[in-house]
């Protein structure tokens, strides 16, 4: 039986850090900036992935815009009504576990969210490369939306949290490389969102 624990403690920490390293296909690192939620996926007790969602982009790229019909003012006036599925990554194939974790995760994420945040949160976004095609978010009924401009490998950046003089620094053009499909999800607040912490 798949769950999600969300991690509070440094045991469960260090295990989301480890599994990132040791077995996220493309992008095996632990850095993010802004808000954070992770969750710790169990298969019958036995810890075999993580899932966690961060703060949204910015600036979105045009792809979300035209979507959700939000000029760059009003995607900013609501930013926190959106997170990222920041990373996804199991230390096991287990058959059937990707969609039934999305489950999960959507059912989870809007009350953890109002919890550790106070906002609430409407909409899901994720960003898929690596030669991955997001086969998991579509048998999730995720929308794929588009494609990120594509920026160099190992080369991006977070425009909310800088200084105008800071992002002239910091700025890396799009050049068309490492493109990112970007998919979507709408959350549906009718849904069964009762859960319980740590047991």
């Amino acid at each position: 039986m798949i769950k999600l624990v969300v991690s509070e403690d440094k045991q469960s920490k260090d295990f989301i850090k480890e599994t990132i390293i040791k077995y996220h296909s493309y992008v095996p690192s632990t850095s993010s900036v802004g808000r954070r939620i992770d969750w710790v996926v169990f298969n019958d007790d036995k810890p075999v992935g993580m899932i966690g969602i961060g703060s949204s982009v910015y600036p979105p790229p045009k792809d979300i815009l035209r979507h959700t019909n939000l000029s760059m003012k009003e995607y900013k006036n609501v930013f926190n009504t959106f997170a990222n599925n920041w990373r996804f990554c199991m230390r096991e194939k287990i058959k059937n576990a990707g969609t039934q974790i999305l489950k999960e995760l959507r059912r989870q994420a809007p009350l953890y969210w109002k919890q550790k945040y106070n906002d609430d949160l409407s909409y899901l976004i994720t960003f898929v490369a690596g030669g991955n095609n997001g086969a998991v978010y579509k048998a999730d009924n995720w929308l794929q939306i588009g494609k990120t401009a594509g920026l160099p490998k190992h080369k991006s950046v977070s425009m909310k949290w800088d200084s105008k003089e800071s992002l002239k620094e910091k700025y890396v053009k799009p050049t068309g490389e490492d493109k990112k499909i970007i998919f979507f999800k709408k959350i549906e607040h009718n849904q069964n969102t009762n859960t319980s912490k740590n047991k």
